[in-house]
């Protein structure tokens, strides 16, 4: 075969051998008629070398030597005959260890492999390309699943591989839509079926740190300690915003006159359900006579969920200012939530709890070195 066509060509099959005008290509012979093309690089011709091969027309199509135009731009162009692929600029050692860590070791492969899913299944990755920081990130991540992965016994293993696959197969359409790209990139079902194996893994593990019992224990503790979190409260409340109806700033004297005139109202035995219907400002309460009923106390901003908490039942408040106004509140009833009303937001908690705890503190004692992909 001449030496010219040696050149590596966009769009043709690298299997494709070149002769004269005729190429063979899986035992059919294509007609192709090279061209003299003239090819601009912002504005500056440069004309491929022998060894970089010509440009040919083929079934309509022009097509150009990949090796002269990367080369061109700067880019050096590289044949993996072991793996059949075309590099183009650095080449990357997929086998290459990026990370270590006690018991195992992350290697290249494994990063793209992973951050390719990460992004495609989340689409708020995708939008940057990755920086330091989703680097670091995406191997946290797969040695946070492997090391998790490892303190499942067998059954829930074997379940979180069976949960895996049933995902996997009911996400059937989504990844037939992206097959293409996918394969482009190396990604094949079972390294889909290993990243959902580990997500629940994660999850299964986490449960597990957030059983009945340990979610009671936490729930008795709240109680002991008459927590927040498991207060609910029936409030009523005149709220005087800092700013008029037209977004204007009220002076300090606009809002303490109006303040005094509610309160003297209320001294003088005024309703406080119609007080609130005619002066209060909070377009949730104020049709309602101000009234928030059984309401978990946790969903208040701070300083009225600490009056909530600490007002005497039925005694009206001095202002109690936030970030909206000033509010003048009356609690009318003060509960415990019942555990089968919060188990769920405790058990959420503990399981943030003790996943950031692993991540912040168990994880980062367990890795060794990391050496972020370039």
């Amino acid at each position: 075969m001449n030496d010219k066509f040696k050149g590596l060509v966009l769009g043709l099959s690298l299997g494709v051998m070149l002769t004269g005008s005729v190429a063979y290509a899986s035992g059919t012979q294509i007609e192709v008629y090279f061209q003299n093309i003239k090819y601009m690089f912002d504005g500056i011709v440069k004309t491929p070398t022998e060894e970089q091969g010509q440009g040919f027309i083929y079934n309509g199509t022009t097509y150009v030597p990949l090796r002269f135009v990367s080369e061109a731009l700067g880019k050096e162009v590289q044949w993996d005959g072991d793996t059949q692929t075309v590099w183009v600029g650095k080449k990357v050692d997929m086998a290459a260890v990026v990370a270590t860590y006690e018991g195992g070791q992350v290697t290249r492969g494994d990063y793209e492999k992973f951050a390719y899913i990460l992004r495609m299944t989340n689409p708020q990755y995708g939008a940057k390309e990755p920086d330091d920081a989703f680097k670091q990130y995406v191997i946290n991540q797969i040695i946070a699943s492997r090391i998790i992965n490892s303190k499942l016994n067998e059954t829930d293993r074997a379940e979180a591989l069976e949960s895996a696959d049933k995902q996997v197969a009911e996400a059937k359409s989504f990844l037939d839509a992206r097959a293409a790209d996918m394969s482009k990139q190396g990604i094949t079902e079972s390294d889909i079926r290993n990243y959902v194996q580990g997500v629940v893994a994660t999850q299964t593990w986490l449960d597990s740190t957030a059983d009945e019992p340990t979610v009671k224990a936490a729930y008795d503790q709240a109680v002991a300690n008459n927590d927040e979190s498991i207060i609910s409260a029936s409030v009523r409340h005149i709220l005087i915003m800092k700013e008029d109806d037209n977004g204007k700033a009220r002076t300090e004297a606009e809002i303490s006159q109006k303040l005094k005139e509610v309160q003297d109202k209320l001294k003088n035995g005024g309703d406080f359900a119609a007080l609130a219907k005619q002066y209060s400002e909070d377009p949730g309460s104020s049709d309602n006579g101000g009234l928030y009923t059984n309401e978990p106390v946790v969903k208040w901003t701070d300083a009225f969920k600490k009056a909530t908490i600490s007002l005497e039942l039925n005694k009206i408040s001095d202002p109690v200012e936030t970030e909206y106004g000033y509010h003048i509140i009356r609690v009318e009833s003060r509960t415990t939530r019942s555990y089968d009303d919060v188990k769920e937001t405790i058990k959420n908690q503990l399981i943030d709890k003790n996943y950031n705890q692993f991540m912040t503190k168990e994880l980062p004692a367990l890795i060794d070195h990391v050496d972020l992909p370039k």
